[in-house]
């Protein structure tokens, strides 16, 4: 993607990350729009790929609960699982490669590689997909008026790509922090109020 077509990352993201915010009632700590795709309405979409980093807890329990929103919501006709993806990566191997440069690229150097989006849209039959960044998962303690508080905190992080161009339409990051004194609170339920906040706010 040329300098170009990276502009609106700058001067005018200010309004767009506020626009984003607005619309969804301020539900969300950030939101990123590519303001060139506000007619980007993918009927089909995947989930391409989870990141759960060292929060091991995390893993499975949350790609479950995002295909459960984008499931609920009705907007798409398809909603691929990462276990369906999974699927057929292991018997696909010239896709797996595609799947595994791509993220290596995006992760990398930021880049989302045109080529291997519409490989990965065309093989896996979607028109969009969704990574996602797990960026905590656990419990800790914060200091709160000089005083420890034990708390919950689940956060994640959001790219909508659009498989045929590569482009990414939406990018947003969340989280919550659930105070507890003697209950803790289960990190899937603040886990499924971080993703449903999201979701609500993801473009469709």
């Amino acid at each position: 993607m040329g300098m170009k077509k990276k502009s609106w990352v700058c001067a005018g993201l200010l309004p767009v990350v506020i626009m984003s915010i607005i619309a969804c009632g301020g539900s969300i700590l950030y939101a990123e729009r590519d303001p060139d795709m506000n007619d980007f309405h993918p009927r089909t979409i995947g989930l391409l790929s989870v990141d759960v980093g060292t929060y091991a807890e995390a893993r499975g329990v949350i790609d479950e609960i995002i295909i459960a929103s984008l499931i609920d919501r009705h907007w798409f006709t398809t909603v691929m699982t990462s276990d369906a993806v999974k699927n057929q990566l292991k018997n696909d191997p010239e896709l797996q490669k595609a799947v595994a440069d791509y993220l290596l690229k995006l992760n990398t150097l930021s880049y989302s590689d045109p080529a291997l989006s519409k490989q990965i849209g065309d093989s896996l039959k979607i028109e969009s997909f969704l990574i996602v960044t797990v960026d905590s998962w656990n419990y800790t303690a914060e200091l709160k008026e000089k005083v420890a508080q034990d708390v919950a905190k689940a956060g994640l992080s959001m790219k909508l790509v659009e498989a045929a161009t590569g482009r990414i339409a939406w990018k947003a990051g969340h989280n919550i922090v659930k105070e507890y004194t003697f209950l803790k609170p289960d990190l899937k339920d603040v886990g499924n109020s971080v993703v449903n906040a999201m979701i609500g706010a993801m473009p469709h």
